[in-house]
């Protein structure tokens, strides 16, 4: 009899990214079934007209897994729906098509470079009922354990998994459907407050029930860019001839930097990465200039000189145009004079080789206050500035002094957005041996990052 299965490409929204992921992953499974499953509880779908014309759509508001009967989440409130129930996609699923052999569910931010269908017929020919990323933590060191209270016994070994790219049978997939139903009624039933996360209860049930299961990594060459976290961009993804999955992939957004540069699992900051190298490689892959700014401001890197030179070293070797410009090295001040004339926090790292993300960063130019800078007549100069406001320039004027102390406006360009900072250049004329920033206006403004270099190609072109 021949074998039947499905692949479920679970999504709430769409993207470039997304559609990328979407088409590697259909290239490996061509023998399966093929379903974007699409969770439209906001009453919208955002998969592109051709798409939904050729594939199969499975539309999924949260309303249908209600209509199960099946609980929410804890009664916190924090912990509940799709997200934290990873199981009641497929549960959906194969209640709607119980003829399917196997289902292999794959979340849009996992990269598929490994082939599907084999993994399918490995299943069945071993008599494997679930394969996916087993994790090992011992309750006490899970997050999720309290959760659990009420359902599993916590005081033994609770049987957990990463189901980013999962494969179950379906007599895996209706036993996990039965158990939470049976744990919908014990909730209602004894008013228990905690729900189990579905990465126990798909990796505890199927084993309790006596079936097999296989860990993912038997099917990949590799492995180590597969986890929670962190979120890598897809200039980071391995070359196509080497079996692996990759999770989470997404574009450099806020997951991206959150993931990577404030958080510590890991990530790009974590100091094992580090010790070892690899933020470095990295780092050189993502080659973004805001991400190289945050890495060399954080304190692991900062205070350490020769991390910071490197970090600096590769943004001025890989950069280009205006973003390797402000990388460059600039004139050097004397920072008590500065402060001075005005208000400032932490005014080394204003001056610093790369931008300080932190808004606590920053010169303050109260009303009618000025900032002036010595400079060599000898050189050409460009002024870069750099703050959050987006109404920066009705605020601030700079100006030069000739010979004869007369003052001349300069040019105020917008160059760049980074993150939530503006940057703006102003080129000044050969000759010039003083440039003063002032206060225009009723209200002050803050500068978070400030930098003076002589003139490049590329800051020549701006004007």
């Amino acid at each position: 009899m021949t074998m039947k299965t499905a692949v479920l490409f679970k999504c709430h929204s769409w993207d470039q990214v997304i559609q990328r992921s979407y088409e590697r992953c259909k290239a490996h499974c061509p023998q399966a079934d093929f379903y974007i499953f699409y969770d439209n509880s906001k009453g919208k779908v955002e998969i592109p007209e051709n798409i939904r014309e050729k594939e199969n759509i499975f539309l999924a508001p949260y309303d249908d897994v209600k209509n199960l009967g099946l609980e929410w989440g804890d009664d916190s409130g924090h912990y509940g729906g799709y997200w934290y129930n990873g199981d009641y996609h497929q549960s959906l699923f194969i209640i709607n098509n119980p003829n399917y052999d196997y289902v292999c569910s794959v979340e849009n931010d996992v990269v598929v470079q490994a082939d599907i269908d084999n993994i399918f017929l490995d299943m069945k020919m071993r008599n494997i009922d679930a394969v996916y990323k087993h994790v090992y933590s011992p309750n006490m060191y899970w997050a999720h354990t309290n959760n659990c209270e009420g359902y599993y016994d916590t005081s033994e070994h609770i049987h957990k998994g990463l189901f980013c790219i999962s494969f179950f049978s379906r007599a895996a997939l209706f036993q996990i459907l039965k158990k939470r139903l049976e744990m919908s009624f014990l909730k209602r039933e004894k008013g228990l407050s905690t729900w189990p996360i579905g990465e126990a209860v798909m990796s505890h049930e199927v084993v309790m029930a006596g079936m097999r299961t296989e860990e993912l990594s038997y099917y990949c060459d590799i492995l180590d860019q597969y986890d929670w976290a962190p979120a890598y961009l897809e200039k980071e993804i391995p070359s196509e001839n080497q079996s692996t999955f990759i999770h989470p992939v997404t574009e450099l957004n806020k997951k991206f930097i959150g993931s990577n540069l404030y958080q510590d699992y890991h990530s790009m900051i974590s100091e094992e990465e580090i010790s070892n190298g690899i933020s470095r490689r990295r780092l050189r892959k993502v080659n973004d200039f805001q991400v190289y700014s945050i890495f060399f401001h954080h304190q692991r890197i900062y205070d350490n000189s020769v991390r910071r030179e490197d970090v600096v070293l590769d943004a001025r070797q890989l950069l280009q145009g205006i973003e390797r410009d402000i990388s460059l090295e600039g004139e050097k001040f004397d920072c008590e004079a500065i402060l001075q004339q005005v208000s400032a926090n932490s005014i080394q790292k204003v001056f610093a080789p790369l931008p300080d993300h932190d808004r606590a960063v920053s010169i303050y130019f109260e009303v009618a206050s000025s900032l002036r800078l010595p400079l060599n007549v000898l050189k050409t100069y460009s002024v870069i500035l750099a703050a959050r406001d987006p109404n920066l320039t009705e605020n601030f004027d700079v100006f030069i002094e000739d010979v004869d102390k007369r003052r001349h406006s300069q040019k105020i360009n917008f160059v760049l957005q980074s993150g939530e900072l503006r940057f703006y250049a102003i080129n000044l004329p050969l000759g010039v041996d003083c440039v003063c920033i002032e206060q225009k206006g009723s209200d002050g403004f803050w500068i978070n990052f400030m930098k003076i270099l002589p003139t490049t190609e590329t800051l020549r072109s701006i004007v």
